[in-house]
């Protein structure tokens, strides 16, 4: 189980982390690809953006928890709130999309960091 929280934390910092830095090439790139994967309207792309942006923020301060119980739960309630808030942003067809391949990354790491 902590093997699969970090797998996610380390997954999602570097994809999230790159996409608050406008500067950074990369980072903007994954985001359009998301960006046109979930069909986003010109409305959603700043509240995404945004929203990315403070999970990014709050996956730093996971970073920070030295207790594995602590960080497990520290974790669902990241995830959770992130989930609320990308619910709110989104239609829901285009969050059961994010859903889904934010689960199948989480997946898909956790496998290759076991392995």
């Amino acid at each position: 189980m902590k093997k699969m929280i970090f797998a996610l934390v380390a997954m999602v910092m570097m994809t999230m982390s790159a996409n608050a830095q406008s500067n950074d090439n990369n980072g903007r790139q994954t985001f359009d690809r998301l960006a046109r994967y979930l069909e986003l309207t010109v409305n959603q792309m700043e509240p995404a953006k945004a929203a990315m942006a403070q999970f990014a923020q709050s996956m730093g301060a996971y970073y920070q928890i030295q207790d594995a119980s602590k960080a497990g739960e520290a974790w669902e309630k990241i995830e959770a709130r992130h989930k609320q808030t990308m619910k709110k942003v989104l239609s829901e067809k285009q969050y059961d999309k994010y859903v889904n391949i934010l689960d199948l990354t989480v997946t898909n790491t956790a496998e290759r960091m076991m392995d």
